[in-house]
């Protein structure tokens, strides 16, 4: 006389891969929400003269996983700063790890030039990040090891 489980051989891997599959979800979710907020944040806090609105508009964000963009956003209208943002978010995130990322970027070749001369393009975000993202992501784990605790036990 045994134990005899009353579950498949899969059903315990299909909630762990369940959970996971949620857990990404939410952390993409996340990253993109920070993304908008940061893009705004900067653009909202520039403090230069934008003739011709190309470099506000080359301040996006991009999600990144494995290396790759899936999800690209915070350009308002589509022309050439939208289209250096793009171009500069992709080649970083080919730099990136087997991980999520996310990417604040300025993608007019001047922005670096305008912001070395004190005036502010997405050095307020990057300020901003470096709070709000450690605090953002703490709380998503937290949630996610109570959540991982309510449904497979406390096992740590």
């Amino acid at each position: 006389m045994g134990i005899t489980p009353m579950f498949g051989d899969d059903a315990i891997g299909a909630q762990v891969r369940l959970f996971q599959k949620r857990l990404e979800e939410a952390a993409i979710s996340l990253l993109k929400y920070l993304g908008e907020e940061l893009t705004k944040y900067a653009k909202d806090k520039h403090n230069y003269t934008d003739r011709t609105g190309n470099l506000t508009n080359s301040i996006g964000y991009a999600v990144v996983r494995n290396g790759e963009i899936i999800d690209f956003g915070g350009a308002v209208q589509q022309g050439e700063g939208a289209d250096n943002a793009l171009k500069v978010a992709m080649k970083m995130a080919e730099t990136l790890s087997d991980s999520f990322s996310l990417i604040i970027v300025a993608g007019m070749n001047y922005a670096a030039y305008v912001e070395a001369r004190g005036y502010n393009v997405i050095l307020p975000a990057e300020l901003k990040a470096k709070t709000d993202f450690p605090k953002a992501m703490q709380k998503l784990m937290d949630k996610a090891k109570r959540k991982a605790d309510e449904l497979f036990g406390n096992v740590l």
